[in-house]
């Protein structure tokens, strides 16, 4: 019975130490975080902190380890309009993990969880590129996903930062319709 007592006490520390850390990303960059700062507002002590994280870094790669585990499920995905619902699915998680996905992709490009997600859909995403814009060339191919991974990204980002009252399903709507739009237009001019 210890062991699960002490489990969740383990868990429910690790979640304060998270949210306080969430909470101070919110007003300040990651770089100026300190521990003493996240252990006073967890009302922890460091060698709790130090107990289950190596510092501020290690705490903000293990919680973009956990959203990597939420997402890489959304991946696997198929059939028929599937970008409308993984879109869905990918836009409603980062919304739920709003302060962390905002500071992921604004450095999209170190991003471990954005490298993770594209690598995952490059394949299908280039076998499709190659086939609606009638294209072979994996050069040219990669620059039309680079165009859509850059373009997705800054749009949720954008979306992610503005609280413009613009719901998922909304946001979910827009991107969809802009990539049939794409793979519409890419279809006619060839």
């Amino acid at each position: 019975m210890a062991g699960v007592k002490n489990n969740r006490r383990v868990q429910y520390t690790k979640q304060v130490i998270k949210q306080s850390f969430l909470k101070i990303l919110e007003e300040k960059d990651i770089s100026k975080v300190s521990v003493k700062e996240i252990c006073e507002l967890a009302d922890v002590n460091r060698g709790t902190f130090y107990l289950h994280y190596q510092d501020s870094n290690d705490l903000f790669n293990q919680i973009e380890d956990e959203l990597i585990a939420s997402v890489m499920p959304i991946l696997q995905i198929e059939g028929e309009g599937f970008i409308h619902v993984w879109l869905s699915k990918l836009i409603h998680l980062l919304n739920e993990n709003r302060t962390v996905s905002r500071i992921i992709l604004t450095d999209y490009q170190n991003s471990r969880l954005v490298k993770n997600v594209f690598a995952e859909v490059q394949n299908m995403a280039m076998r499709d590129f190659s086939k609606d814009f009638k294209e072979n060339d994996p050069r040219i191919l990669n620059f039309y996903f680079v165009f859509f991974v850059q373009g997705s990204i800054g749009t949720i980002l954008e979306w992610l930062k503005d609280d413009a009252g613009v719901s998922e399903q909304e946001l979910t709507d827009a991107l969809t319709k802009v990539l049939e739009r794409i793979s519409i237009l890419g279809l006619k001019h060839v």
